[in-house]
């Protein structure tokens, strides 16, 4: 759950900012920016492949299947929106969330696939060279590339994560920080291969241990974004921040008081809120529905219209209304 903590203060800042987004708005930006990572993965993949095999560069080409993993977890991000889209039914009343989380956790597992297949592959590298079997000096096509691909990825991150903040898409959040990591990958790549293609000789050995970090990294990053994913279908709560604003919500709603009982989580993108709290036992059934009706007007209104909020109305107690 590191990935989501490291970000968390403003992630949930930008969720609460601009929550009055509809469920099929923040499917359709979604929808828009992964089709855009779709082509830039898919040139990149192409681009960076080329390079590996024409630049005799194992850290390039690991980065090229590092790019076919983004292309391919964008289409199971696609699909958990599609799913994700589908308004409230009988069979799923409160919705069909979850389906975003659970694509992030096809993008993390995803992730861990990769990193594992490409720290492997740099191991028997570098056991062969163990073994006096050292690796072929790199050409400076697969630097290029690896630069050419650190600009593309990290926009492409920024890019993303900007609507995941604004969407509050668990998904989305997961393929931002996939691009990122394939950027982070074509640091290491860069490095690798441009040690290796302009000194030479054992330098070139810095070619597969770049992609033996690359790899590490990538296993650390997927086991976050798994993790956090499981949090989520386990239903845990909101954070923090986000049930703090929901109290100073409630206690600026005039004729109430001690509200308690509170319970929150998110069934993707859709916040789930209960919660109890006191008004004086004089007032009419009518009034007190009029409170409720503030408070959860208040709470729509940082929270987002399509949110489920539940709230139990009860009166004072005498002792507590004298005092």
């Amino acid at each position: 759950m590191a990935w989501a903590r490291g970000v968390g203060v403003w992630y949930n800042s930008g969720i609460m900012a601009e929550r009055m987004l509809t469920n099929e708005e923040r499917v359709a930006r979604a929808n828009r920016v992964t089709w855009l990572s779709v082509w830039v993965n898919v040139a990149l993949t192409a681009g960076k492949l080329v390079a590996g095999v024409v630049g005799h560069s194992a850290a390039m080409v690991a980065d090229a299947a590092h790019s076919a993993s983004d292309f391919a977890t964008d289409f199971a991000v696609l699909l958990g929106m599609r799913l994700a889209g589908r308004p409230q039914d009988c069979d799923h009343p409160y919705g069909h969330g979850k389906y975003e989380t659970v694509a992030a956790a096809v993008v993390g597992v995803a992730l861990c696939g990769v990193g594992v297949a490409i720290a492997w592959h740099a191991g028997e590298a570098l056991w062969g060279a163990l073994r006096g079997e050292w690796p072929t000096r790199p050409g400076l096509v697969a630097l290029w590339a690896g630069v050419v691909s650190i600009v593309v990825k990290e926009w492409l991150y920024r890019v993303t994560v900007r609507v995941a903040r604004r969407t509050g898409n668990d998904a989305l959040l997961a393929n931002a920080w996939h691009h990122r990591s394939d950027a982070m990958s074509s640091v290491a790549t860069s490095v690798g291969a441009g040690a290796g293609a302009l000194l030479g000789g054992g330098w070139a050995l810095l070619d597969p241990l770049a992609a033996a970090g690359v790899g590490v990294a990538l296993v650390k990053i997927a086991w976050d974004i798994v993790r956090d994913a499981i949090d989520k279908l386990a239903e845990q709560g909101m954070t923090e921040a986000e049930n703090a604003r929901i109290l100073e919500l409630v206690h600026g709603v005039p004729g109430l008081c001690e509200p308690h009982h509170l319970r929150s989580r998110r069934v993707g993108s859709v916040a789930v809120i209960e919660l109890h709290f006191r008004v004086d036992p004089t007032v009419s059934v009518r009034e007190g529905h009029a409170i409720a009706c503030r408070v959860e007007a208040a709470l729509r209104g940082a929270f987002g219209t399509d949110a489920i909020i539940t709230i139990h109305v009860e009166p004072w107690k005498e002792e507590r209304k004298q005092a």
